[in-house]
Parts: C-alpha cells; sequence; structure tokens
C-alpha cells in the first residue's frame, strides 16, 4: 500500500523516454533530488493518476511539461476548487486556464528577480540566474510574485482557484540548479572575467572553465570594499578585493521550489515534514580541507601546528607522488584528520594526467603511504577537470564518496562558483539515463585566505553558507600556512568566527556520512486528536537528528510539546519560516512521537 503523503509529484515516463531517446536532459528528473536532499515525503503519480489525486494528497507537483487527459480536466478542475493545491514547472501546457497564465516564449539564460510578497520567507537580494524556462502572460486574477529582470514578464505567479491554488514556475528551476551546480562539460579554457580578477584561460582545464554562472552579472564586492577602477593586476597576495560570486543561485533556486511548496501545503492546512540538513539546533557547519602540495615535511608540520591552532580536524588531501616522512603521515592521522586524496592531472609527474589508471594508481598510492585503506574524500589538484561527469564514474568504481573539487582557482572566482553550498549526488546526462552518481559534491569555496582569496571574503561565504543552511568550505595550503603569517592568522581566525556563529566544524567524512544516513530516513505524519503523529523510518540510527514541521497556524509565540515518544520540541527558523524542530535521537526502524501546540 502506498505511503499517505500529502505531497504527490507526477513525472511522465513515456515523456522522460522520449526525450532520453532524442539525446537531451530530463532535467525534471532532479525533482527527486532536490526533495530527497530535504528528505520531504512524497508519492510519485503517474499523468493518469494525477487526474484524480488520492484523498490525502493535498500538494501536486508537475516536475516536468504536465500532460492531462481532457476527459479527465474537468475532474481535476473539482479536486483543485475544493481544496487542492498545485505547482507547475516550466509551460503549463494543458493546465494553462487553471493556473490562469500561458506561456510567451522562452527563456535560455537569464535573470529573475523574485519580489517582495509575503508568499516568499526568505527573499533573494539580487536577481537569480535561470537557465531554461518560459515567460508568462497572466491574467488579471492573478498574482505575480516573480519576474524576468530583462522585461519584467511574470517568471512565478499564484492564482487561486475556488478554495484551491495554482503556483506556476515558469523557471526551469530543475535545469537552472543542475546547470549552475555541474555547470557545462569542460572541453577547453574558458572566457576569462574583461576586469582581470580571475584569468581562467591558463592553458589547463579546470572546473571553472564549465561554469554556467557569469563574472559580469552574477558577482558583487565584498561589503565595504571599494569598486575596482581600472583593469586588475591578478597576483598574490590580491592589492585589494574584486567582485565575488556572493551568492549560493542554484541553493536559492532550491529555497524557492521548497518555500512555494511549503506555502501550497500550509493553504490546504496540510503538513509537510522535512529532516534538518544537519543535527538539531545546528542551522549550518563549516568544513576545512588541507592539500599536501609539494609535500614538504615543514609545510606539513606547518599546517599540524596551523590546525591544532585553530582547533579543527581537516580532511587532508594528500597529492602524488612522493609524500610527506613516516613522522609527518603518523602526526595528520593521531591528530585526527581525515586522510583523503588530492588526485593530481597536472601533467608534472609519471601517472599525473587526466585518466582512469592514472586515478586507481593514485588512489592505491595513497591507501599505501597514508595507511588508510578506505578513504573517502578526494579533492582535484589545481581543481583540474574534463568533461562533464565522467570523473564521478571514476569514484563509483573506486570507493570515493564525496569529492569536493569544484571551487576556484583564480581570485575573482572565489565564493559560490557552482552556486551551492550543500552536498549533492550529481545527476548523469541522458546517455546514461539521468541517473544519479553515487558520490557526493561537496563545493569548494575558496583557498588561502589572505593569500589566494582577499580577507574580507570571509564573513560573505559565512553568511552565505548560513542563509541557506550548508556548509561553508574554507581550503589553506602547508607552504602558505608556513610562509604567509596573515594566512595562517586568518586559517585561526576563520575557526574562531565559525564556531561563534555555532557553526561547528565538519570532514569529508563526517558530512558524508551524515548526509548518506540522512538520505535513509523517511517521515509522514497524520493528524491526531490532540496534534499530530509523526513518525520516521530510518535505516540506521541517527543521533540529534532534526524532523521538522510547518504546522498549520504556527507562529512566533506557539509552543510546541512531545505529548508521547522521546524527544524535545522548539520553535526555529529555517529559510525564513517557522518550523517546529523535534530533537529526537532516531533508532533504525520505527520511530514515532505526538506533537501538539500551545500558545
Amino acid at each position: 500500500m502506498p505511503a499517505r503523503h500529502a505531497v504527490a509529484v507526477v513525472i511522465d515516463d513515456a515523456a522522460t523516454q522520449r526525450i532520453q531517446a532524442a539525446d537531451a536532459d530530463a532535467w525534471w528528473l532532479y525533482v527527486t533530488e532536490v526533495l530527497g536532499h530535504a528528505r520531504v515525503p512524497f508519492r510519485s503519480l503517474t499523468p493518469e493518476e494525477a487526474a484524480g489525486p488520492p484523498e490525502e494528497v493535498a500538494v501536486l507537483v508537475f516536475a516536468g511539461p504536465p500532460t492531462l487527459d481532457p476527459a479527465a480536466s474537468a475532474g481535476f478542475e473539482r479536486w483543485v476548487r475544493a481544496g487542492g493545491t498545485f505547482i507547475v514547472v516550466g509551460d503549463p501546457g494543458p493546465l494553462s486556464a487553471l493556473a490562469g497564465v500561458t506561456a510567451a516564449g522562452t527563456v535560455d539564460d537569464g535573470q529573475v528577480t523574485i519580489l517582495d510578497n509575503a508568499v516568499w520567507s526568505s527573499r533573494p537580494e539580487v536577481p537569480l540566474h535561470a537557465v531554461g524556462g518560459v515567460r508568462l502572460t497572466a491574467g488579471d486574477d492573478v498574482e505575480v510574485i516573480a519576474q524576468w529582470a530583462d522585461d519584467d514578464q511574470p517568471a512565478v505567479v499564484r492564482r487561486k482557484v475556488g478554495a484551491g491554488l495554482a503556483v506556476t514556475l515558469g523557471v526551469d528551476v530543475w535545469q537552472s540548479i543542475v546547470r549552475i551546480q555541474q555547470g557545462y562539460a569542460v572541453e577547453a579554457d574558458g572566457a576569462p572575467a574583461a576586469d582581470g580578477t580571475a584569468p581562467i584561460d591558463d592553458g589547463i582545464l579546470k572546473a571553472e572553465d564549465g561554469m554556467t554562472l557569469s563574472f559580469e552579472r552574477d558577482r558583487a564586492m565584498p561589503p565595504g570594499e571599494p569598486e575596482l577602477t581600472g583593469r586588475f593586476e591578478h597576483t598574490y597576495p590580491p592589492p585589494s578585493a574584486v567582485p565575488m560570486f556572493d551568492q549560493p543561485h542554484a541553493d536559492l533556486w532550491r529555497s524557492v521550489f521548497l518555500q512555494s511548496l511549503w506555502s501550497a501545503a500550509e493553504h490546504a492546512g496540510a503538513v509537510v515534514p522535512w529532516l534538518g540538513y544537519w543535527p538539531a539546533g545546528v542551522a549550518a557547519i563549516a568544513h576545512m580541507s588541507h592539500d599536501s602540495d609539494g609535500n614538504v615535511d615543514e609545510h606539513g608540520q606547518a599546517a599540524l601546528d596551523a590546525f591544532a591552532a585553530a582547533d579543527v580536524k581537516v580532511t587532508w588531501c594528500h597529492v602524488f607522488p612522493g609524500g610527506y616522512a613516516p613522522e609527518i603521515r603518523a602526526a595528520i592521522t593521531a591528530a585526527g584528520h581525515e586522510n583523503a586524496l588530492h588526485y593530481n592531472a597536472m601533467g608534472d609527474a609519471d601517472l599525473a594526467t587526466w585518466g582512469w589508471p592514472q586515478i586507481r594508481a593514485q588512489y592505491a598510492w595513497a591507501q599505501a603511504v597514508t595507511g588508510t585503506e578506505d578513504i573517502v574524500s578526494n579533492k582535484n589538484h589545481y581543481t583540474r577537470w574534463e568533461g562533464w561527469t565522467e570523473f564521478y564514474t571514476w569514484c563509483e568504481r573506486l570507493g570515493l564518496q564525496i569529492d569536493e573539487s569544484r571551487g576556484a582557482s583564480k581570485q575573482g572566482s572565489v565564493g559560490f562558483l557552482f552556486g551551492t553550498a550543500h552536498v549533492s549526488f550529481p545527476i548523469a546526462d541522458a546517455t546514461e539515463g539521468n541517473r544519479y552518481y553515487d558520490v557526493l559534491n561537496l563545493p569548494l569555496h575558496t583557498q588561502d585566505l589572505a593569500w589566494a582569496g582577499h580577507a574580507s571574503i570571509r564573513d560573505v561565504i559565512l553568511d552565505g553558507a548560513e542563509s541557506v543552511h550548508g556548509v561553508a568550505h574554507f581550503l589553506f595550503h602547508g607552504p602558505h600556512l608556513h610562509l604567509r603569517p596573515l594566512t595562517r592568522e586568518a586559517c585561526v581566525a576563520v575557526a574562531e568566527e565559525a564556531r561563534r556563529r555555532g557553526m561547528p566544524w565538519w570532514t569529508a567524512r563526517q558530512i558524508n556520512t551524515w548526509e548518506r544516513g540522512r538520505r535513509g530516513v523517511t517521515l509522514s505524519t497524520e493528524a491526531a486528536a490532540d496534534g499530530w503523529v509523526v513518525r520516521a523510518q530510518a535505516e540506521d540510527a541517527i543521533p540529534s537528528a532534526a524532523v521538522l514541521l510547518s504546522l498549520p497556524g504556527l507562529d512566533a509565540k506557539a509552543e510546541p510539546v512531545v505529548q508521547d515518544g522521546k524527544g524535545t520540541a522548539r520553535l526555529v527558523t529555517r529559510h525564513g519560516r517557522h518550523f517546529v524542530e523535534l530533537e529526537v535521537d532516531l533508532v533504525a526502524g520505527d520511530n514515532n512521537w505526538t506533537v501538539s501546540l500551545s500558545h
């Protein structure tokens, strides 16, 4: 018997097969990753089933082009008018009349302004970069809540239909998120920033060369720093601050969709639970990594000393060839740092080229020199990258479960270059059926503060990660910790600042274990006489999990109470919205609680 979930997602398998057969990507499949990361429970419906949604379904999400049998449209409209809500992403097609909008032309690449409206509990400060979608023509009874920045045409709208609600996201949210996070295939140097701040045309193929975000439209100066005048000379350390990717655009699109979902559920009086990204009470976390470039013992010791002073356990990425002296390697492990691979494809040594045999050999080398059999984390030396997703297939074969290669190599591309502070499973192209790779992507935000990145970027990265409840990733190199006093000071200072904000420092292995554990949790809720019954089915035990509930009538004065079951409840704000947070120790198997509100 299918689970009784308030949210249902409609995906037309026939449409998916048709578009993939034409070597095009079914971007709408990515809805399962967006909901899967949030652990929002949902059931899947065929287009035929969506024509008469099950009684318990309150929010119907048409992730791709909706198809609806004209003979069933009257029944679907009755469901909406009786209080059902639906969300359409892209061209509403046969639902246009009910949604009150029609598609008025496609958009390949643009920007969208999220308007000041009570619907949005957390509104982006800047226009969001969008890849794909349609402009909308809206009727008089339609509320426009976002518009295309170039011509002010509607991009996101709402329309009340009887007791129900229709929401149309003209933006291709799924393609936007994927393209911003994963970019395009890297086959040649990318175009550099016109102001000289990011000379990525350096003859080395790397992640930046496939970037989607724009140097011109999607960057800003760090707060309080003067605007650049004239052409910037890219030297180390930077002579001044430069524009940075200050906004996590992909995560903000995730938030736009989730806010639309929660708002629709609230309109329908439905409860939609989700699972906090981090342990209860933790809004965001921080991650520090280290690359052993050069393998100089003196540099390794300087890094050990700096990380001890910062009181941070780091993910220590070991680069081929060579390796530290045995006593340095032993000290790294003894200090509790994570041993990881720093895959080298820079052509500076035998086996240091791009390819499966080369990474396989380097992985075996790293296992040998570190004495660590189960290496699960990697970062590519110099953020090297080729193609689109071939690298993830190598990670799968090796057992590398989390990769942190996607970040900046130049001063002008630091920050949220790939638009995210969240871990996610990358999606493959149509030739592989748009499957997910079993490798988490952990974004990299900057390298070597006060040397490769201006000190002013630090708080922008922390602020951005906090705003979307993600992870802020700072990389340091031993040579700079040894030779650059300001970089060593910045390492200690960022560690202290993150802790001051309540952001704990986790290794990549910890992040990987946590995310994979929470992906094994399925939530459900149902109304009870004295509140709501909340259930969690967990594959593994998870201590201090945060089960979040968006309850009808919830406001800042509400006092949640756990009536039955072990756990505590409090009110928290996530994505700018009030939620009841249950702090619970999940056991493997069934977990149950009853929650009520008092004022």
